[in-house]
Order: C-alpha cells, then sequence, then structure tokens
C-alpha cells in the first residue's frame, strides 16, 4: 500500500489531531492573485486528499513575505488534479507530478499557464538527465518513463527490476534509482545513454525511497515501510566503489522521511512521524554526515497531537520549512525557522501540503 494511501485510512484519528491541535495567532491566509515575477519564491506541494481532485499549488515570496494558495487554479481556471506529488523545473518550465490524474501538467513559470499534458501513469518524481531529456518514476508499476521536456512527450519506458521508482539521482552519467518495493534492498544504476540497468548497490535495509547527494560527493539513501514492518533505514554510499560506507537502522515502530540537506551538505535533516501525535518520535531530526549513530531528540520538535509531512531547507537563506498537513481535513500551515531552530514565521498553504520547492 502505498503511504498515501496509508495516510487516508488514518484520517479519522488525524481529525481529531487536527481539532485538538495547539493554537497560534490567525496565520496569513493568503489571496486569489497570481504571484508576479520575483528573485525568490518557494513553491509548496499540497497534494490533497486521495480521490478528491483538491490538489494545490501554493506560492510563498520570502521577499515580500506573501503567500499564494491554490495559483494552478486560479491561473488556469481548473482544478490541478488528484494528489499532487512533486515539482521538477526545466528552463522556464514547471513540471507537476499529479499522481492520481496519470500526469504531468507543464506550467510556464511567468505566468502560471499550462502549456502541455504529459500523459505518465501514477507519476511520482522526475530526474533531468540532459537540456531535453528526463526521467520520472511511476507508482504501482516496474516502469521509469523517458520523457522529452522540449516538446513533452513521452519516448520510452525502462523496465525495473521491482515497482514503485521513487527517489532518483543524477551524476556523472548515470542515474541512480530507488524502487519503493519491499522486496527491494538495492540501489540500481543506470546508463542514461542506453538507458539500461548497469549495476546495482546492496543497501542495509528494503523499500528504497529517497537519494541524495552530500558535500564529500557520497550518497544517502533512505528506506523501509514501517505499515508493512520494513524498518526504515538509511546508508551512506560510495558511488565509485559501489560500497556502502556507513549504515543505520531505525527502531521498529520509527517512520522517517523527507530527508534533505542543509546549505553546506554537511548535515542531514529528516522527519520523524508520530500519527498519534505523540512526543516520541516525532519532529524535525538531524545529524551530521560523519554522525556514527542516529539523533534521538528532535531538533524542531512537534506540539502535542501534531506531526510534520513537509520539510525543505532554502539553499539561500538556510531557513527551515516544516509543513503540518492538519491532518488532511483542512488547510495546512507552515513554519519557518531560522539555521538555529528559533521560529520566524507561520501561514497557510493548500490541503495536505507534502513539500518544497525552492526557485
Amino acid at each position: 500500500m502505498d503511504r498515501k494511501m496509508f495516510q487516508n485510512i488514518i484520517v479519522l484519528l488525524a481529525v481529531s489531531i487536527a481539532f485538538f491541535s495547539c493554537k497560534k495567532d490567525k496565520p496569513d491566509e493568503g489571496n486569489n492573485n497570481l504571484p508576479t515575477v520575483s528573485a525568490s519564491k518557494v513553491l509548496i506541494v499540497c497534494e490533497g486528499s486521495l480521490g478528491n481532485g483538491n490538489a494545490e499549488l501554493s506560492v510563498y515570496d520570502p521577499i515580500a513575505d506573501s503567500v499564494f494558495n491554490d495559483v494552478f487554479k486560479t491561473a488556469n481556471k481548473q482544478p490541478l488534479g488528484d494528489i499532487f506529488q512533486s515539482i521538477y523545473k526545466h528552463n522556464d518550465d514547471y513540471f507537476l507530478s499529479v499522481n492520481n490524474s496519470d500526469k504531468i501538467a507543464v506550467i510556464e513559470s511567468k505566468n502560471w499557464k499550462q502549456k502541455a499534458t504529459i500523459a505518465v501513469s501514477k507519476p511520482r518524481y522526475i530526474v533531468a538527465v540532459n537540456d531535453h531529456k528526463a526521467y520520472v518514476g511511476s507508482l504501482f508499476s516496474n516502469k521509469i518513463y523517458v520523457i522529452n521536456t522540449n516538446n513533452f512527450s513521452v519516448e520510452k519506458e525502462i523496465k525495473m527490476p521491482f515497482q514503485n521508482v521513487e527517489g532518483m539521482l543524477m551524476t556523472d552519467g548515470f542515474a541512480y534509482v530507488c524502487c519503493w518495493d519491499t522486496a527491494c534492498n538495492k540501489l540500481y544504476q543506470i546508463n542514461t545513454n542506453n538507458d539500461e540497468i548497469t549495476d546495482s548497490i546492496n543497501l542495509a535495509g528494503s523499500a528504497p525511497q529517497s537519494i541524495l547527494m552530500d558535500k564529500e560527493n557520497k550518497a544517502w539513501v533512505m528506506g523501509g515501510n514501517v505499515y508493512k514492518n520494513k524498518k526504515t533505514n538509511l546508508t551512506r554510499i560510495d558511488l565509485s566503489s559501489k560500497k556502502a560506507v556507513r549504515s543505520y537502522i531505525y527502531t521498529t515502530a520509527v517512520e522517517a522521511i523527507k530527508p534533505c540537506f542543509n546549505k553546506g551538505k554537511d548535515t542531514l535533516y529528516f522527519l520523524k512521524v508520530n500519527y498519534s501525535g505523540g512526543s516520541l518520535n516525532n519532529g524535525v531530526f538531524r545529524m551530521s554526515i560523519i554522525d556514527p549513530i542516529l539523533p534521538e531528540i528532535a531538533f524542531i520538535p512537534c506540539q502535542t497531537n501534531q506531526y510534520f509531512w513537509a520539510l525543505g531547507i532554502d539553499p539561500a537563506s538556510g531557513n527551515i520549512y516544516v509543513g503540518d498537513p492538519k491532518g488532511f481535513v483542512q488547510k495546512s500551515s507552515v513554519s519557518i525557522y531560522n539555521q538555529k531552530a528559533i521560529f520566524q514565521k507561520y501561514f497557510n498553504a493548500g490541503l495536505g501540503i507534502s513539500s518544497f520547492y525552492f526557485d
């Protein structure tokens, strides 16, 4: 079962969390205008609730301190679709993967107007291969879709050994691919010249989902599926030797997700999620890339009856953005902290906040 579907199963619990969560000053509700061209903006992925077609794109301008909600619908006079998954930018276009609507919506960054739609089954994340080619992962299948980012077409498919292609990383002419399948315990290497699998790397655990690179050019892969009794795991990999240099296994009950690096790429941040809203294993955690053990104390703890679902670090300011989905039953909230975890700003975004894209 997809984690997003699991999220909807616990919605009744989430309702109570939403109603009893700690109250703050009323946040900025945003406006119904469109963002103008600015030097800096944060695009906010709001996936919506499964089956209701209420996904949203929110945009925050940190310089003007302005929030814009439901930007796609405002610009195009139609809803974005069902389960907004991720954002990828190519030239002046944003590619919005809309998972349950089986499409990638391509919009212009200058006016937010849709210019094309690419039909892809359950698209998840997109990684650029070159200036006209990208890979798209797909849920519930063992395929990677190869798309042309200039003419907005699907050119071919790559068959993977396992289903649920999630995180991908492009470096030195190779794509490194995570298959979020409980039977998978490898990271796969694809030669992007011929789109063929050339190698695999053993991981600390199964169901790899996210991959990112630190300042020493070591890859970090986070995996696991707590719902299916697969422990969260983290592997630091030397891609040149294709060997794990350090491995971490979390305790059985811990779900860790959404890893990202700070500006210097020497500190890894991630969320631990406690869906009951308890204080244990709940909040933003961080660790140095040389730490031998996992952190136990939250850097930014959740409040009682709260959990986080989105995490991002602004590469310009270093500020930490955290998203509270409010149980997927009301508008989400975004809290911004500085690098010392001191609270800076709070505002509302769309339903079911999932991730941030800094542009």
